[in-house]
């Protein structure tokens, strides 16, 4: 699943075995809540007759299972789900149903003890469609005609399964799935599986819709209203997998496709979206064939389908399903009159993401939730690895390291967690979709890889892949398989330092006899994060006088023969952060200019991160910002842009903000007139991108020359849209929009109501949200739960004002949080509201966030935590180093 944080959006049973020599494993989940382990189910034939009109389903479960122990229930999961018939095989009474709602289970409960054996479980039961993305969801759009339609898809992790029928919904349980779908005669049914027939029957009243919608919009939908034939669809069988990957999509798609070898892959969209989709298709028919040699491994489905969906989620913007990946239309179209360089970008990214899962994730799963890093972490770096093989241009390790740099914040903070953290049940584990288990976990991996060496990486993945195909896995067997490929490396030394423990490591160097002494501590923001830690870190040395590879620790400090100035993590492949001494600094910090760029934006990050916590001088980062060459590499360019407009949100309208605006102006206005506002021949791909953040930053930061320009712009393009290109669109409208007055919001406001395209739309209702007048950041609430944007653009519109106004959002989303709760997924309900809150300069939020924590279960609390840390740390870093900035300003002229 390729994972969002809420704001950004808009936009088992016993633990792993210590190696002898390795650091303690984590220890057992002694709380855990799972299912019995009596029952193992073997296969799965489900059969659903969706109504998409009443926003209701029918469906029967016939489980073929296995008795392991005698016992007198069978119990497994379900949510929102109702029964009728229940029967087992060789049983003639029926059971006793007994409902836990807290625990989402059913048992079924017999009146004489089951011995061991195989029995067949049959259930009829009736479900809801959603409308947001849990279980069988609904997603509402309309035709460039204005027909109003409604396409029907099912996300199911982390434990939603349980939604669409009564199952044992955990990763570690597997079996084959069957499943049969009553469909409309003219709309296409996909699964994770090909077609095994296609058959038109007569329906029943409750498998045909009655020409109704459900309660969000009163009105006729046409594809319903018509639908006076039905159709059974059944699908070949799926290999052993877990539950959470099952899928199913109704709709009037259309499907584009090509034969990979084998293979048969294709781009599922809305009917018209055919030529969208071919940006997609192309990468997967690239990435298919790259995956299969680097695993070692064929993909064993015969088809790979990509599945696109009009919408948004607050959580996620993709899911691995095996072979029917889904993803929300932003995350996978391209149209070329709207989309930007960006928007490509990021859509071969993400593909390159969920295929990766059909390996590792799907192929071999996690046995349980605390191991999910196992699935994120190596699809987040086999992600790149793949981009960056065939997107050389792309610098895709660079903008990576953007993503590292949120992790470590996080982690540098009170209320993180190490990577395997214990999981206590399925509620718990939604506080695991967050930035340690995605890019800290990446992060690692591409650390061991560069410490192992790639081949011998590749050959510990390709053995660990093949021992473990159709089967769970936890985090040592593939500790195991590395230290087999590299046994001189002690790899699970090395991992279990980073993944059984939270924190970051902090590298100091200073000059010593010889060389370079390195020594190592724990780097926090916080007392609670600054205690006694060690981790064996891998550190990387490069000076002109050679290249240094040691592994040092809090125990263990190394003298490298390195001359100066040399660079610590040089190629920045380490998870930590590297602190020189005055002198080392002294003659480092002039050669940034000459430095690669990956080790440009590692003294970028460190320096102001260092500043921030109070273990370094502010005037380090702001210094380098000041000499950094407006010609550096756009990523450089773009995390400076972004840096820059970090430090100018503590500001938060202090009488000395004008100057850092104007220090700010002065390192991106020539940046700005070095790139322009439009295209120019020959540029990289990563010019366009760094264009915008440049330009928008410069727009947030009130730019006359440039609100100006961008003013003109826009009121160009309201006469003719033909004016702008995707990307020019993308950064006027960023621009106008957060410097809005009343007519230009409400020019914007009449395009996101006009629009027929799905992702534009949604986009359109974001910019709304950004504007800096507090005024129409109320409006654009009341707008938000007005019923005139889809569910589920809903939440996305209330975290774009928090980009501006985090505590007025979170106001608004708490006095209004029954009826808001209704737009956003069970799962991600409580990072949601937290998340709002974390950009706050308030200390009245900590107040309002220990009031939310104490009405969420223990278990879920994680992501408040995390709210509490990043405002707390944020108040501390207004208090402490923006007088010290003020200072600096003062003495140097900006």
């Amino acid at each position: 699943m390729k994972f969002l944080a809420a704001v950004a959006a808009v936009l088992l049973a016993t633990a792993a075995p210590a190696f002898a020599g390795a650091a303690p494993a984590k220890p057992v989940a002694s709380t855990r809540i799972v299912l019995p382990t009596d029952v193992r189910p073997d296969r799965y034939d489900i059969r659903v007759a969706p109504d998409a009109a009443k926003l209701t389903f029918t469906g029967q479960a016939r489980i073929e299972l296995t008795v392991v122990r005698p016992t007198d229930r069978i119990v497994l999961n379900a949510a929102d789900l109702t029964f009728g018939k229940v029967g087992l095989s060789g049983q003639p009474a029926a059971p006793k149903i007994v409902l836990d709602e807290q625990q989402q289970t059913a048992a079924f409960v017999f009146p004489k003890t089951l011995a061991p054996g195989r029995y067949t479980l049959s259930i009829d039961y009736a479900g809801k469609i959603y409308q947001q993305a849990s279980g069988l969801f609904a997603l509402d759009y309309e035709d460039e005609d204005g027909t109003k339609r409604r396409a029907l898809f099912t996300q199911f992790e982390n434990s939603d399964a349980r939604r669409f029928a009564p199952m044992w919904d955990e990763p570690g349980v597997k079996a084959v799935f069957s499943l049969t779908v009553v469909a409309p005669q003219e709309q296409m049914a996909v699964s994770n599986m090909p077609e095994r027939n296609d058959d038109a029957v007569v329906t029943s009243d409750h498998e045909r819709g009655d020409g109704t919608v459900g309660s969000h919009s009163p009105v006729k939908q046409a594809v319903f209203a018509s639908a006076l034939k039905m159709k059974t669809v059944t699908f070949a069988d799926s290999p052993k997998m877990s539950s959470y990957l099952l899928f199913m999509a109704l709709g009037d798609f259309e499907r584009i496709h090509r034969q990979v070898g084998k293979t048969d892959v294709g781009v599922i969209v809305r009917k018209g979206d055919a030529a969208k989709g071919e940006f997609a298709l192309d990468a997967a028919v690239k990435l298919l064939p790259y995956y299969e040699d680097w695993f070692g491994t064929p993909y064993p489905l015969p088809k790979l389908d990509l599945v696109a969906g009009p919408g948004n989620s607050q959580f996620f913007a993709a899911m691995e399903n095996w072979g029917a990946i889904f993803y929300f239309d932003y995350a996978l179209l391209i149209d070329p009159k709207l989309s930007t360089e960006a928007d490509r970008q990021n859509v071969f990214i993400v593909v390159a993401h969920e295929v990766a899962h059909q390996w590792f994730g799907n192929l071999v799963t996690m046995g349980w939730w605390d191991d999910l890093w196992l699935n994120e972490g190596f699809a987040s770096w086999m992600e790149n690895k793949a981009t960056d093989h065939f997107h050389p241009e792309w610098k895709v390790w660079l903008s990576t390291q953007a993503g590292q740099q949120g992790a470590m914040r996080l982690d540098s903070r009170a209320g993180t967690h190490p990577v395997i953290a214990d999981i206590p049940d399925v509620f718990a584990a939604a506080n695991a979709f967050d930035a340690i288990t995605y890019q800290k976990g990446q992060a690692v991996i591409r650390m061991l890889e560069a410490y192992v060496g790639e081949d011998a990486f590749k050959a510990g993945v390709r053995n660990y892949i093949r021992d473990h195909a159709y089967r769970n896995a936890v985090s040592d067997d593939l500790w195991r398989a590395l230290d087999q490929a590299a046994p001189d490396k002690k790899v699970v030394d090395v991992a279990h330092d980073f993944l059984l423990q939270p924190g970051v490591p902090l590298i100091r160097a200073k000059e010593a006899s010889g060389g370079i002494l390195l020594t190592q501590e724990r780097f926090g923001v916080d007392a609670s994060q600054r205690t006694p830690q060690t981790w064996r870190t891998p550190v990387a040395v490069e000076a002109a006088n050679g290249r240094w590879l040691e592994v040092v620790s809090a125990d263990t400090p190394k003298t490298v023969p390195a001359a100066t100035p040399a660079v610590i993590n040089a190629g920045q492949t380490g998870y930590f952060r590297s602190a020189y001494s005055p002198a080392l600094w002294t003659s480092l910090a002039p050669t940034f200019a000459r430095l690669p760029a990956a080790d440009q934006l590692g003294l970028l990050y460190d320096s102001r991160a260092l500043g921030e916590a109070g273990l370094a001088p502010m005037s380090d980062f702001l210094a380098l910002a000041r000499n950094a060459p407006a010609d550096a590499d756009p990523v450089v360019l773009d995390a400076l842009a972004s840096q820059l407009g970090a430090l100018d949100w503590l500001y938060g309208g202090r009488a000395s903000q004008p100057a850092y605006r104007a220090f700010a102006r002065g390192r991106l206005a020539p940046i700005a007139a070095r790139l322009g506002w439009d295209a120019k021949p020959g540029e990289s791909d990563n010019a366009a991108v760094t264009r915008r953040a440049v330009l928008g930053q410069l727009g947030e930061m009130g730019d006359a020359a440039t609100v100006a320009e961008a003013r003109r712009r826009f009121d160009a393009w309201l006469k003719d849209p033909a004016t702008l290109s995707g990307a020019a669109r993308s950064t006027v409208l960023s621009i106008v929009a957060a410097n809005a007055d009343a007519a230009a919001w409400e020019a914007i406001h009449a395009k996101a109501k006009a629009s027929k395209d799905p992702t534009d739309r949604a986009r359109l209702y974001g910019y709304l949200g950004s504007s800096e007048d507090a005024a129409l950041a109320d409006r654009t609430l009341a707008l938000a739960l007005s019923g005139e944007p889809q569910p589920t653009e809903v939440p996305g519109i209330i975290a774009a004002v928090a980009g501006a106004f985090p505590d007025k959002a979170y106001d608004f989303a708490l006095a209004n949080r029954a009826k808001l709760e209704a737009f956003l997924e069970p799962t991600s309900r409580i990072t949601y509201f937290a998340q709002l809150a974390t950009g706050s300069r308030d200390p009245a939020m900590l107040d309002k966030l220990a009031k939310l924590k104490a009405t969420v279960p223990a278990s879920t609390r994680g992501e408040v935590e995390k709210a509490e840390a990043a405002v707390r740390y944020r108040l501390g870093v207004i208090r402490d180093r923006v007088p010290e900035m003020d200072r600096w300003l003062a003495a140097n002229g900006g």
